[in-house]
Order: C-alpha cells, then structure tokens, then sequence
C-alpha cells in the first residue's frame, strides 16, 4: 500500500481547502502555528471522512502532491491519522483509539486460506500481541477474521468506519465478528498476505509500543519484539496454516504496517516463487534463469520476474516487483532484485534494458512476464506427465 496521489479530475471548493490548510501546516514555523493550522486542517478532514467524502480528500492529495513543500506529506500524514485512530472520552480521562494490522507474509501450493478465527486462536493472538508488541497498558482487541489484503477497507471512510465498530467491540471486550459471506473473495494466487486486524486503547501520550519503554536502543528493542512475535505469533498461528510457510511481518498502526507488508513482500516473494518451482517441478533454484524486465505505463511502474526452467523459453512463474512512490533510482531497485534472487539460489539472472508494456491476460486478469527473449508471456507450469498444464495466476 505505498503513498501515492489518487488521480482525480476537477476540484470543490472542500478539495481548495484542504490543500490550503495543508499547505499552511507544512509551511508553518513554529509550534503555534502548527496548532492553529493542524486544528482547521483536521476539522475539515473530519467532515468529509463523516459524511464519506473521499473524493475530495483524494483531489486534495493529488493536488497536494503537485503543491510546493511538503504539503503532500502533511496532508496525507493527518487523512490516515485521522482514519485510524480517534479519541475518546472516558472516566480515566482522554484515549487514543487506533486501528492496528498484523501482516503475515504467506505463499502455498493451495489456496491461501482466509477464514473466520477460531476464539482460542482469538485469545492467544490478543495475549501474544499484549505481551510482546504493545505496552503495558495498552488494552486491545481483534477482529475474529483472517483478511487477505483484498478485503480490507478501500477507502479513508471505510477505515474509520472498520476503526469505529472495533472501539465499541473493545469497550464491550469482545472480539468484533465479521461476516465472511460480506467480503470479496480472496484471490488465489502463490504468494500473499494475510492480515489480523485490531485495536488498541491507551491514554492520550501514554506509550503504545513495547519498544516507546525499552531502555535499549529502539531499532534494538524493535528487533527483539519481531524475533519474539515471530516464535510466539507463530506458534499460535501455525495449526491454522498447515502446508502454508509464512512470516510474520511487525504489527503496527493500520497505513504504515501496509505499506512495511508491501515492502517486505517484494524480496519474500521471490524466495516464495523460488520455492514454489522447487516443490511443483522438482527443479533445484540453481537450475533456474530468471529474467527481469522494467514495465512502463506513465512511467516505469514495476519490474516483473519471469522464471523460466533449464534453457526454456517459457515462463513457468512470475513475480512483480511494484515501485513505491519516490523510488525512482533505477539501479537501486535492480540491485535490490538481483540481492533477493541471489538469496534464493537463482541460477542465472537476465537484465532486460528495453521497455516492456505492462500487459495483461485478457482472460483471468494475471499479469504477463518476460523471457529472456523479451517476450510477454502467461507463467504456465510445465507439463506433467498427463498432458495438463497449469496457468499461475
């Protein structure tokens, strides 16, 4: 979930606001600047986020992204605050409600299971997180689902509505139940994620992570929150996901550990796709090539991987490789590709330097990746023994 403008045409006098507000927040000099301009600024992003406006805050932000300074930034940075999370008002004073996501980082010769939570899991989940992630006292609850990424809010609206019925379901102390039979279904492809999605209560300022009251150094204690809740998440997740290898990425508040996920899953699911080839067609990593090719649309989007078997000119699996908003150093980036399929144990690696089209299969919507010819082609596994092949969407 990388930060980008949302392209939109045309503008309100809502959109000439928030943009204004927002630059005079990110200009701003001094502290009380700063709070006259982020009281207006927030007022008027919570009108829209309540009335379900989310086109105008979308214009906003891609107006905003064309604005001087960092006016994108700033606006962005109080639209998602204000989206997942909120403060109320109780007997112990004021607390800051916020919607949190667990990712998991998961890939499978099966479907990926996204499924209702059983209450054991539930409470052993809630334990886990209190004791390794979140500060002491912090209170919190869980949605009682496993998401993947396509079921989970569109929209800034749809996220402080999500945040909303979680905090009635924390005030109540129980898990927030949803209904599978109201979310889109999970697509089934090799590699994706899954998302446990929360909320936290704690007092306004007070510390929410394990590592805001660490004595040791915060990257430090940050390390050591993962490693644990990696051995101790994933010992109550794995009854769940039987024949399906994951990793648990750092729970964070909603926005940011989407878009920590999105990076994660880059370099994960090369080493997935590597993996998958292994189990499928018995072909050790060293007997692959992969090809990497830049795909443009406006600009250079992505980079796509496409393995291929032995001296095969077809592609048997594909990976993206999406660009994020302000990476633009293109050497970085492949050198980032080749470290992951250097890690994997890839064979051999091809770097194509023309400018590929991202295309698409007319049919099933699976993007299309390269050979070391060049050409777009549908990831197909080779044929087994019966004549059927397999097309890896």
């Amino acid at each position: 979930m990388p930060r980008a403008p949302f392209r939109r045409k045309g503008g309100t006098r809502e959109t000439s606001q928030l943009v204004r507000l927002a630059e005079g927040l990110a200009g701003a000099k001094s502290r009380t600047e700063d709070a006259f301009w982020e009281r207006e600024l927030e007022r008027a992003i919570l009108t829209l986020l309540d009335n379900g406006d989310d086109e105008a805050i979308n214009r906003a932000l891609d107006r905003a992204h064309e604005a001087p300074g960092g006016t994108f930034d700033t606006l962005a940075d109080l639209v998602e605050s204000l989206s997942e999370s909120v403060q109320v008002t109780t007997e112990a004073g004021p607390q800051r409600v916020a919607l949190f996501c667990a990712p998991i980082l998961i890939w499978g010769r099966s479907r990926i299971p996204a499924r209702t939570l059983p209450p054991a899991v539930l409470r052993d989940l809630t334990v886990q997180l209190g004791a390794h992630i979140f500060a002491d006292r912090v209170r919190l609850t869980l949605c009682d689902f496993l998401f993947a990424p396509d079921q989970l809010p569109t929209s800034y609206s749809q996220t402080r509505e999500l945040l909303g019925r979680l905090a009635k379901a924390l005030a109540a102390g129980q898990p927030l139940k949803i209904h599978a039979d109201e979310l889109d279904e999970a697509p089934d492809v090799v590699c994706d994620m899954r998302m446990i999605v929360g909320a936290v209560q704690v007092a306004e300022g007070a510390p929410l992570y394990t590592w805001q009251e660490a004595t040791t150094p915060v990257d430090e204690a940050m390390k050591s929150a993962l490693e644990t809740w990696r051995t101790q998440g994933g010992n109550v997740l794995r009854p769940l996901l039987v024949g399906f290898p994951f990793q648990l990425e750092l729970p964070r508040t909603f926005f940011g550990a989407c878009r920590e996920a999105d990076l994660a899953s880059r370099a994960y699911s090369v080493g997935a796709g590597v993996a998958y080839l292994e189990a499928m067609t018995q072909t050790t990593p060293a007997q692959l090539t992969a090809t990497v090719g830049g795909c443009w649309g406006d600009g250079l989007e992505e980079y796509r991987i496409g393995f291929s078997i032995a001296n095969s000119t077809d592609v048997a699996h594909g990976c993206v490789w999406p660009l994020v908003a302000g990476e633009d150093d293109e050497t970085q980036a492949l050198e980032a590709i080749e470290a992951a399929l250097k890690a994997a144990g890839v064979g051999n690696v091809v770097l194509l330097s023309e400018r590929l089209p991202l295309e698409f299969c007319d049919d099933c919507g699976a993007p299309f990746f390269p050979n070391r010819d060049g050409e777009m082609m549908h990831a197909s596994l080779p044929e087994p023994a019966d004549g059927a092949s397999a097309h890896l969407h």
